[in-house]
């Protein structure tokens, strides 16, 4: 019963964390950059991200470009921090907690 307990806490905590991706940028949105909707394919230089888009593939600096507000990219950054925390993290935390060494990680 106690672990049941545990797993739909952390399940719970899970949930909360990926709807703060919801705003942030994340691989596969799209954005609009200069007029045009591309899709942010490589992002491990944030703040630099590089997009596709029909002149070819550029690496931008975020401040450049915004996120497309729909539904679509909404849901699919929610499924990304989703999927993130539940396959790297959601087992750990259920089992062990939140250890001190995890507190400096940028996962929060």
């Amino acid at each position: 019963m106690m672990r049941k307990v545990r797993e739909v806490y952390w399940w719970l905590r899970v949930v909360l964390l990926a709807l703060k991706w919801v705003p942030r940028f994340n691989l596969g949105d799209r954005v609009l950059y200069h007029g045009r909707i591309c899709v942010l394919y490589q992002g491990v230089n944030s703040p630099m991200w590089k997009i596709t888009n029909p002149m070819g593939n550029s690496e931008i600096h975020e401040s450049e470009f915004r996120k497309v507000r729909t539904v679509t990219n909404y849901i699919g950054s929610f499924r990304s921090g989703y999927r993130f925390y539940m396959q790297n993290w959601y087992a750990i935390w259920v089992s062990k907690g939140i250890e001190p060494w995890m507190r400096g990680l940028k996962i929060w």
